[in-house]
């Protein structure tokens, strides 16, 4: 893992909760789709982050869901807001798209979970335009799918991807799913065996979404998520 000092580009809010940074990328940086980086606010204080941008690309993007003046990650959004020059580590998790398999893949995100996902999916399409993708986006309200609209530009853009919002309070009108989006995923997808399936997002979600997978015919080897690290 290297450590890069990075400069701040923009700090801006998605929504009142999630904040979308961008710092500049020093040339030969490089990392892989589905990896995350830690910025280091101190020697025994390095916070994780995925990283929502692409290596070759001019920043390094992430999201942050950030939720009351003092939580865990609006420190990180105001350490960005008061320092020009932040110290990263990168690459850093096992999680990564791999870039060898051509196998359908299921994306799965939970909140600012799909900054991992927006990585693995603009990844994916560079590689083969034509694969089949499912991208499944989750939150509670429209305003927690902070980026609808690009999602559905892409997913115009390619008619082998297929993009599936899912509210778990959805108001009248919207072009999207109900419920949870782990069990949308088994209900469409009733025999998983075919897939190779990464998510992001609490990690009480990731740990019922194995399960239910498993038990309906996924292959833990072609599971992937930074949560089975740890749980």
């Amino acid at each position: 893992m290297q450590r890069i000092q990075c400069r701040v580009q923009d700090v801006r809010p998605f929504t009142d909760t999630v904040y979308h940074v961008r710092l500049e990328a020093p040339q030969g940086v490089d990392f892989a789709a589905g990896q995350y980086l830690k910025v280091v606010l101190a020697e025994d204080d390095k916070r994780p982050f995925s990283i929502a941008s692409l290596a070759g690309e001019a920043s390094l993007e992430l999201h942050l869901g950030a939720f009351g003046p003092d939580s865990w990650a609006m420190q990180v959004v105001e350490h960005f807001r008061n320092n020009e020059l932040v110290e990263l580590e990168l690459a850093a998790g096992h999680a990564q798209l791999r870039e060898d398999s051509t196998r359908p893949l299921i994306l799965i995100a939970g909140g600012t979970g799909f900054s991992y996902v927006r990585a693995l999916v603009r990844r994916a399409l560079t590689l083969d335009p034509a694969r089949d993708i499912q991208l499944f986006w989750g939150g509670k309200t429209p305003d927690a799918l902070y980026l609808h609209e690009e999602m559905q530009a892409l997913a115009q853009q390619h008619p082998s991807l297929r993009y599936i919002p899912v509210l778990e309070d959805k108001p009248a009108g919207f072009a999207g799913e109900q419920g949870l989006v782990v069990d949308l995923v088994k209900d469409m997808n009733p025999d998983l065996s075919g897939f190779d399936i990464y998510i992001a997002g609490r990690f009480e979600m990731a740990a019922v979404a194995r399960d239910l997978f498993l038990a309906h015919g996924a292959v833990r080897e072609n599971l992937f998520g930074d949560a089975y690290a740890f749980i």
